[in-house]
C-alpha cells in the first residue's frame, strides 16, 4: 500500500461516530496549528470540544453551596489536561482554581513566601508525579523550589528559607539563592 492510498483510505474518517453530547450535531476533527481536537460541527452556536487523548466525557460539576473566593460566583469540579482540579464558574472573568491534590498536611506550619510576602509555600505535584514547593499566590507570584523548604534563614545572606538537598556525605540543608552557596554540614 502506498503512501497516498493510506491516507485516502475510506477507512481515515475525520468524523467521529458518537453525535455531539449537547446539541447531537456531528463531531469533526478539527485542528489549529499543530493542536489537534474534536470539536462540534454546529460551531459556534455549540462550542463542544474533546481532546483527542480524553476517554469519554466529563462534563463541570456543581459544588453546591462553595463559592469562589475571589469573585463569588460558583465553583465547579472540572477535568484539565492534568486531572481533576476545582475552578470558578466565571472563568475567563475569574481565574480562580484550587488543586484538590495539592498538600493540605495541618501539623506543618506554612512557610511564607520569600518573594512576594504574601503567599505561602505549598507542595505540588507536576504532571510527572514529580512534587516541588510553589507560592499559593500563583499566577501573581511564580516562586518555586524543588527541593523542600525549611523555615529557617540563611546564615551567609539572610535569605528568609533554606532547603534540604540529600548529598554523599547526608542530608544538609542550603541556601537556595546561587549566588550564596551556603551549605550546612550534614544533618
Amino acid at each position: 500500500m502506498t503512501s497516498s492510498e493510506l491516507f485516502n483510505s475510506p477507512e481515515r474518517t475525520d468524523v467521529r461516530a458518537e453525535p455531539c453530547p449537547r446539541c447531537n450535531s456531528a463531531v469533526k476533527l478539527k485542528h489549529i496549528g499543530s493542536n489537534s481536537f474534536w470539536g462540534c460541527s454546529n460551531y459556534p452556536q455549540c462550542d463542544y470540544t474533546q481532546s483527542l487523548h480524553e476517554a469519554g466525557d466529563f462534563e463541570p460539576q456543581a459544588l453546591p453551596g462553595e463559592e469562589c473566593p475571589e469573585c463569588g460566583a460558583g465553583l465547579l469540579l472540572k477535568k484539565g489536561r492534568y486531572g481533576l482540579f476545582i475552578g470558578c464558574s466565571a472563568f475567563p472573568k475569574c481565574h480562580f482554581m484550587l488543586d484538590p491534590t495539592a498538600d493540605k498536611t495541618p501539623n506543618r506550619e506554612p512557610i511564607p513566601c520569600p518573594e512576594c510576602k504574601t503567599g505561602h509555600l505549598q507542595t505540588r505535584t507536576n504532571r510527572y508525579g514529580k512534587q516541588f514547593h510553589a507560592c499559593d499566590r500563583y499566577p501573581k507570584c511564580k516562586y518555586a523550589l524543588n527541593e523542600e523548604p525549611v523555615a529557617q534563614p540563611c546564615p551567609d545572606c539572610g535569605w528568609p528559607l533554606l532547603v534540604k538537598r540529600d548529598s554523599a556525605a547526608g542530608v544538609r540543608l542550603r541556601c537556595p539563592q546561587k549566588q550564596c552557596g551556603y551549605k550546612s554540614d550534614p544533618i
